[in-house]
């Protein structure tokens, strides 16, 4: 998913979702947000609310990143859990600047949480390499 026109969109769930909530985001110039709700069109209780930070982009070691016309690359997994039935999803971001994919609701093989750690502490590791030391600030 990705926004082409306006700035969120909302995925309904009538039958519900428990637990947990897993996907891929990039977000390579502006910041995101999902917001996990308890009734259907984002209404009802906030069951869970993800901030997406700033993604790096064109990660080159990465082999999903070969093509430098392809910026929005590479996708980082993310998930949480939450309590409640869940019946809506708000996906929110700066337009052309967020995407996301494979979407999981509900509960995740216990593969898939190892996978979400390892991404998120990949994510993590690709922050600090992007960030200027206090050395290199100063000069």
């Amino acid at each position: 998913m990705f926004f082409t026109g306006g700035s969120d969109a909302t995925m309904n769930v009538p039958g519900g979702f428990t637990t947990s909530f897993s996907f891929y985001y990039t977000a390579i110039n502006d910041p995101g947000t999902i917001t996990i709700w308890s009734g259907l069109d984002g209404t009802g209780t906030a069951l869970l609310t993800i901030p997406l930070p700033v993604t790096p982009s064109q990660v080159f070691s990465d082999p999903a990143c070969t093509d430098p016309a392809e910026p929005f690359c590479p996708f980082f997994p993310l998930g949480a859990t939450f309590s409640g039935t869940a019946m809506s999803v708000d996906f929110s971001g700066a337009e052309d600047q967020v995407a996301f994919d494979a979407i999981t609701l509900g509960t995740p093989e216990p593969a898939s949480f190892s996978l979400i750690g390892l991404g998120t502490a990949l994510l993590l590791a690709a922050f600090r390499r992007h960030l200027p030391t206090a050395r290199q600030a100063r000069h």
